[in-house]
């Protein structure tokens, strides 16, 4: 009699069972998670630098390939990087990360936002640098989506004090000429002989390094602290209207 040991192959990513989603394999993604995640995602899956996973709503899709995808290959363009795990953990962290997706968000904002709405585009003058949508400025970020991929008190901390986590991208630099002349605005490229960048005037300026007297990265962000520009209510407001910001649906 011939007996023949059969091992299962490893589970694929175009697989759409994951056989990881169990109670032991999401006990053990929520330990993986916690090493490899929660820097960025909050131990709960909460948000703060990164995405708010608690929603169910992932921009690369929510089937258990796109979140396999997604975390073993990163996003490229964003802070989201590579994880360097086996794919069996993967899985187990994609069994986590739908188990934390399957409930209700854990926060509810309390301020007005139809208020902040009309805060944000009048007082805080946040259109300016900000888009939503197809409207708005291109110097920050992008907040189309920013209340699924962001907390609560991420979104108040970026208002009061904008210079605590500012992306590569969108970090300030300033020029001074040898006329004496000094330009502020967010780096677009930069070699050894040139540097390019958007000025505060979201007008795109070139300058040759041996023109200038100087260049200083000391001033991550451009944006203001805005807890010298509006009142807490303002804040709240803004914070909430934020929130409600979830991208296309």
């Amino acid at each position: 009699m011939i007996c023949l040991l059969v091992l299962a192959p490893p589970l694929c990513a175009q697989d759409r069972v994951n056989r990881f989603d169990t109670p032991e394999g999401v006990q053990q993604g929520n330990a993986l998670f916690q090493v490899h995640c929660t820097y960025c995602h909050g131990a709960r899956g909460e948000g703060g630098r990164g995405a708010d996973l608690t929603t169910g709503r992932y921009r690369r899709g929510g089937s258990d390939a796109n979140l396999f995808d997604t975390i073993r290959n990163g996003i490229p363009g964003t802070e989201m990087p590579v994880v360097r795990a086996t794919d069996d953990e993967v899985w187990k962290m994609v069994a986590f990360v739908k188990n934390l997706g399957a409930g209700e968000p854990r926060e509810k904002a309390s301020g007005d936002a139809v208020a902040g709405k009309a805060v944000f585009q009048g007082k805080g003058r946040c259109t300016g640098c900000h888009s939503i949508g197809s409207e708005g400025g291109t110097l920050g970020p992008d907040l189309s989506d920013v209340g699924r991929r962001r907390n609560l008190d991420y979104l108040a901390e970026s208002l009061l004090r904008p210079d605590a986590d500012v992306p590569v991208r969108y970090r300030a630099v300033a020029v001074t000429t040898k006329s004496g002349q000094t330009i502020t605005g967010i780096r677009l490229n930069e070699d050894d002989i040139s540097i390019q960048l958007r000025d505060e005037k979201d007008n795109f300026r070139s300058f040759f390094k041996n023109k200038l007297s100087g260049m200083r990265y000391d001033k991550p962000s451009l944006m203001p602290p805005y807890g010298t520009v509006l009142n807490k209510k303002e804040i709240d407001d803004v914070v909430s209207y934020l929130s409600s910001l979830r991208g296309v649906q």
